[in-house]
């Protein structure tokens, strides 16, 4: 129950050998490398410049997201997030391809489309400005000043209209309607040009929007050319645009389809170098050798010394075990049956080094709490078999994967729990039923609050443990002294027999005796008094248990509401079969994603809040190897 064990590394080597040997340590990924004290050691920063490998992954970057719009995946590998496979020895022949002229070819296309999509939004928007004036018999070329008049086309708001004809009433402008609807009122204006200035204070007041021909309508319309002859145009113009991004769509797809492996698998060999040369300058080192240290699995020390064979003339390894106060980083490493569970684990955070790894403790009670929240066998065969179905058809890689095996036992937790006391969906097998948690809920909660007992017993049992391995005895014989106290307080109330009252006051003593680290023997005793109070702590904890038979009662309940709707529509003439198959499929697969969501929620806050508050010492850093990284590809 504790994390893998790991050994301090340090390579001395001849700088010679300097670049070689981090890309042999990458391809193996076992080196979570640390940064050399450079300056305690009197050593120099190793410098390698990343610009140029930024600046082409960045353009990289922006091909193959570009291009990804027009990739080919099967749903099975979108699902999956399956990634085109890269041997070692191909990896290297990467940069050999001529991505700097692929890049070049897609830049040339985005921007193409990027100034059609541009020029196809311009004219759209021009159309629209000139939809209202089509009805304007005008060509657009005479819509000029003259020498006594000024000509003005726009609009005023359909609540200013009648302030605008009074205005043409009293001063010298005329007026002519283009078109209008219910917001606005579409006009020509024909000002005499000595009022063109007093007239504009009055036009403003009544929200004259004027409106302006644009060089790209003046260099479309002809000298005789209409409002409506211009629209006409620009139409044309956008379908043209329209088809050219059409035709655009091809390239897009062909260089998709020849260009975007190669573009991938060059952006992943080049960010590698990048991690690579960025990791050298953790290093130390003289004119004449480099300085490596990190840490190391202890498991993964013979595989290391068979990658560093080849190295064996110009390199010294040294590898020894963490001091006691020393600080390193953490890897879980579980028996494969358990390493689902793992998942849980890291979602609180990694346990310090030396400390006690909690995910073997609280795998069987998270299994169990599980199956009592959702209590339902037809949901857990459900959730297994489509897991088990995603995992063999898509076959997903990482943390999905993980999960997904996660969830197929826990669906295996449903089957067993949930036929034992629950049902099959709302349908309960009453030869099978052990407990029946809506004919006697007071048992169900007896259950739940026991299993809650038995588990923060034992996190108090594993605090006991700890405090023993690093020799805390003060604190060790307060964790026993509870041990102690909470059975004994429990069986005596039970069985009213004397000795587990004695045994209570045992646990008791123990407490009040060793609870506060004070020297002083009143101050220590009125200490562990003190302590003492912790018992509501403990009861609190332990009630918060209960929740176990809230989830599992909803989930019966809400399965069994689904049933009897099912069992009210059948009476309908001609479709009520199908109302039923309806509300059945919709109303169970409703109560499977609430009840699963629920019950993993609220048992994983169990574990985090009542279980791991006992003993678990959080803060871990996260042994993180030096390695090959893949975002587009993997490396095989």
């Amino acid at each position: 129950m504790s994390v893998a064990r790991v050994k301090k590394i340090q390579l001395l080597a001849h700088c010679e050998a300097h670049m070689e040997l981090l890309a042999s340590l990458q391809e193996e990924g076992l080196i979570h490398i640390e940064k050399t004290d450079v300056e305690d050691s009197g050593l120099e920063t190793p410098v390698h410049e990343v610009a140029d490998l930024d600046h082409w992954l960045y353009k990289l970057n922006q091909a193959i997201d570009f291009l990804s719009q027009w990739q080919e995946k099967s749903l099975a590998d979108k699902l999956s997030g399956k990634k085109p496979e890269v041997s070692m020895r191909e990896r290297d022949k990467a940069l050999d391809l001529e991505y700097r002229q692929a890049l070049a070819e897609v830049d040339k296309l985005e921007s193409d489309r990027s100034s059609l999509l541009g020029r196809i939004r311009f004219l759209e928007k021009e159309r629209e400005g000139l939809l209202p004036l089509g009805s304007l018999d005008l060509p657009i070329r005479k819509v000029t000043p003259t020498e006594t008049t000024q000509v003005r086309i726009g609009e005023v708001p359909a609540s200013h209209w009648p302030e605008l004809e009074s205005l043409s009433e009293s001063e010298p402008l005329f007026v002519h309607v283009i078109s209008r609807d219910k917001r606005h009122v579409s006009v020509v204006l024909l000002v005499w040009g000595k009022a063109a200035c007093d007239l504009d204070p009055a036009l403003k007041e009544l929200e004259f929007n004027p409106n302006f021909f644009s060089e790209v309508v003046l260099d479309l319309s002809e000298e005789e050319d209409r409002i409506v002859d211009v629209i006409a145009k620009i139409s044309q113009e956008v379908e043209d645009a329209r088809r050219a991004l059409e035709a655009s769509q091809d390239t897009g797809r062909r260089l998709a389809a020849e260009k975007l492996d190669d573009l991938m698998r060059v952006h992943d060999v080049l960010y590698n170098e990048r991690e690579k040369r960025i990791s050298s300058g953790l290093l130390g080192k003289t004119h004449s050798v480099f300085f490596l240290e990190g840490w190391i699995r202890e498991k993964d020390t013979h595989r290391l010394e068979a990658r560093l064979e080849p190295f064996s003339d110009s390199v010294e390894c040294f590898l020894r075990d963490p001091e006691p106060d020393e600080e390193y980083p953490v890897d879980l490493d579980n028996p494969k049956i358990w390493r689902p569970f793992e998942f849980i684990t890291r979602l609180y955070g990694l346990p310090k080094g030396g400390t006690i790894d909690p995910t073997l403790p609280l795998t069987p009670f998270f299994f169990l709490f599980v199956g009592l929240t959702v209590s339902e066998a037809g949901y857990g065969f459900v959730v297994s078999l489509f897991s088990l179905l995603f995992l063999k058809l898509i076959k997903p890689k990482g943390g999905l994967r993980q999960f997904l095996i996660l969830l197929s036992i826990l669906g295996v937790s449903n089957i067993i729990l949930g036929t034992l006391v629950g049902g099959w969906f709302g349908f309960p097998i009453r030869s099978l039923l052990l407990l029946d948690p809506l004919q006697d809920p007071v048992r169900f909660l007896l259950l739940a609050l026991a299993l809650g007992f038995i588990q923060v017993w034992f996190g108090t049992f594993l605090n006991l443990c700890s405090r023993i391995k690093h020799k805390d005895i003060s604190q060790a014989l307060t964790q026993a002294g509870w041990l102690l106290l909470l059975p004994g307080l429990v069986l005596y109330g039970i069985t009213k027999q004397s000795h587990w009252g004695w045994l209570a006051i045992a646990g008791a003593a123990g407490i009040v005796l060793f609870a506060s680290p004070s020297r002083n023997p009143i101050v220590r005793f009125f200490g562990g008094l003190y302590g003492l109070y912790g018992i509501s702590g403990y009861l609190s904890d332990i009630l918060s248990y209960s929740r176990l038979l809230a989830l599992g009662l909803a989930t019966s309940v809400i399965a069994m509401v689904v049933n009897t709707l099912c069992q009210t529509v059948l009476g309908i003439p001609w479709v009520g079969w199908l109302l039923a198959a309806l509300i059945f499929v919709g109303g169970h697969l409703f109560n499977l994603g609430i009840s699963f969501l629920g019950g993993f929620v609220h048992s994983m806050r169990l574990q985090f809040v009542e279980f791991f508050g006992k003993f678990f010492q959080s803060g871990g850093k996260p042994f993180k190897p030096f390695g090959l990284e893949s975002r587009y590809i993997d490396f095989t």
